[in-house]
């Protein structure tokens, strides 16, 4: 018997099992920065609490680590078959994980 041309090694995820979480991460987390950006215009429309731009920096800086986490989860899902699997469960606990930290950030930028 013998092995097929097309067969792939037993374990291995499909390429497109990576596409749909890592390019949901990488696009939530830009959204976020916008977010992020829209609150500090916001929030200084009138007289800005104390802090609020230390954090909404803050903020910002922690979902450009997470863009970059997902674009580098994503190339290594795509470059790597045996890391797709975890690529892809990195990929999406990014997701709630950037929700999270614009929720505490808004949270300490507002008291």
């Amino acid at each position: 018997m013998e092995a097929q041309p097309n067969a792939r090694p037993s374990g291995t995820w499909r390429p497109w099992s990576i596409w749909l979480p890592g390019t949901l991460a990488l696009a939530w987390s830009g959204l976020l920065i916008i977010a992020d950006g829209l609150v500090g215009v916001m929030g200084g429309w009138d007289t800005p609490p104390p802090g609020l731009y230390r954090w909404v920096r803050a903020g910002m800086i922690g979902h450009w680590v997470l863009v970059a986490a997902s674009a580098l989860v994503l190339a290594a899902g795509l470059r790597f078959p045996p890391l797709r699997r975890a690529a892809a469960i990195t990929a999406w606990i990014i997701i709630p994980v950037g929700f999270g930290w614009f929720v505490l950030t808004g949270r300490l930028a507002s008291r």
